[in-house]
């Protein structure tokens, strides 16, 4: 029999598919086209059930379910007698009609077809299509309170002795228009994102997350001829300055001419847009934009990565000094782009290492240090738990702000050894956070700060700043 507590379920590695029975399929459907999925996977369900009854279901089955809780990656969680469903596009007490396009031997995997009894929280999405915005459906203040409940969930299961509690998420003060950046594709003449876990493009009129000087150069580009030119454009914005520029990556062979005459046309009919290059190479007007953050005038290449909320970066900023409490001694900043916290932070060490993977990122970042006559921060190219081994200590304090993916385990045992005071760990993965801080919990450290801040509204992302001491 199924034995759960409905909640905040969490996801890292399981094969999808592996459990299908492709007879049974026929038998459903007479046959089946396997829909390219993101690889997903389920742990910590704490069930034990038969499988007779999850094959029961076809594929193409639609079923009625309350919706009781809502998963880690954003889908509204509800039960079918013995199996778990997630189900995209539902909310939380919500009753709703779903059509399955998985099936698991635990679980399945459902989208909404029809609500049933809507949730007070359900309001009129804005953008159609909106894979790239898959919580436009919930009022933003219920955004809030779910990824509030998604990031205490995980910091309970994985995380259950820690003594401090989880703070209210810092909402955006914005909830629309606040992308400083984006990465559009092409294919002939439709221009926009890639629907949700396929390459297909989903043509896009207009993009209301972004910002206002990012939505008029995405609406000049659509008024001219750029099908069989290019196959992606990236947009970035100075939110401090209000212009933009574009990076275009050419199909092959490279068609110049006609690029430079797109670029021209481009320009002359989008003032805000200031310069455009060809892949990482200068083609029109300037190839990088200045922004500010903390106090920092930041050069950026077009490729380098920056937070996407230039207001919600600013506040992670001064959360991350408070928490470190700084004076003196030196900071270690792995995973450090173009140095985001290492360059604001900077005034309070005697010396800041800065450690990033992605070279552009680290040229951007000595130019940055150069232009605001910062002295004491010295960046490192190479991949973090490499380069952190071989560092000479002591540090008194280390920022750990890893990609997706959570921190190496090398890395960990590497800030271990160097024993700094103070860690600041931040996380755009709730289900990571248990696995990346029970070695520096079991190597005596403490955490004193859980605070989660919202960089990604309408979507189910969630950044969260921890800070730990020993």
């Amino acid at each position: 029999m199924l034995r759960m507590t409905f909640g905040i379920i969490s996801a890292s590695g399981f094969d999808l598919f592996k459990v299908f029975s492709l007879a049974y399929l026929h038998q459903c459907r007479g046959s089946y086209n396997f829909p390219k999925l993101p690889h997903r996977s389920y742990r910590g369900f704490g069930m034990e059930m038969p499988t007779s009854y999850a094959t029961e279901i076809c594929m193409t089955e639609t079923i009625e379910l309350e919706i009781e809780g809502i998963a880690q990656g954003g889908d509204g969680v509800g039960r079918l007698e013995e199996l778990v469903v997630f189900v995209s596009g539902a909310i939380p007490g919500e009753r709703v009609r779903a059509n399955v396009y998985e099936r698991h031997t635990r679980f399945l995997r459902a989208t909404v077809s029809e609500i049933l009894r809507a949730a007070p929280e359900r309001i009129a999405p804005r953008v159609s299509p909106g894979d790239h915005v898959p919580w436009q459906h919930i009022d933003y203040p219920a955004q809030v309170r779910l990824k509030g409940a998604i990031v205490a969930e995980q910091i309970r299961k994985f995380l259950p002795n820690i003594a401090v509690p989880v703070q209210p998420v810092i909402a955006a003060p914005q909830p629309w228009g606040y992308r400083n950046s984006a990465r559009l594709h092409v294919d002939g003449s439709a221009l926009g994102y890639h629907a949700t876990g396929t390459k297909t493009v989903v043509d896009l009129a207009d993009d209301p997350l972004l910002l206002p000087v990012l939505r008029e150069a995405l609406a000049g580009l659509r008024q001219l001829s750029f099908a069989g030119l290019i196959n992606e454009v990236t947009l970035r914005a100075s939110a401090a300055y209000g212009y933009a520029a574009a990076r275009l990556s050419p199909t092959l062979p490279a068609d110049y001419p006609a690029l430079v005459r797109l670029a021209t046309s481009w320009m002359a009919s989008t003032p805000g847009l200031a310069g455009i290059t060809l892949n990482d190479e200068p083609l029109l007007g300037t190839a990088h934009i200045y922004d500010e953050l903390g106090d920092v005038v930041f050069r950026l290449s077009l490729n380098s990565f920056f937070q996407v909320n230039h207001a919600q970066a600013e506040r992670m900023v001064a959360i991350v000094q408070t928490a470190l409490a700084p004076h003196g001694g030196r900071l270690l900043d792995a995973y450090s782009g173009v140095g985001s916290f290492a360059l604001p932070l900077a005034r309070f060490y005697d010396e800041v290492i800065a450690v990033e993977v992605h070279e552009p990122a680290v040229h951007d970042g000595h130019q940055s240090a150069r232009d605001n006559r910062i002295q004491n921060v010295h960046f490192i190219a190479g991949v973090a738990e490499r380069i952190v081994a071989s560092l000479s200590g002591p540090f008194q304090a280390v920022i750990l702000d890893p990609p997706r993916r959570g921190c190496h385990p090398a890395l960990i045992s590497a800030i271990i050894a160097h024993a700094p005071a103070r860690i600041i760990y931040i996380s755009c993965h709730p289900g990571l956070i248990g696995r990346d801080l029970m070695p520096l919990l079991a190597a005596g450290y403490q955490i004193t700060l859980v605070q989660p801040i919202d960089l990604f509204p309408q979507t189910p992302h969630i950044e969260t700043i921890i800070a730990l001491q020993r």
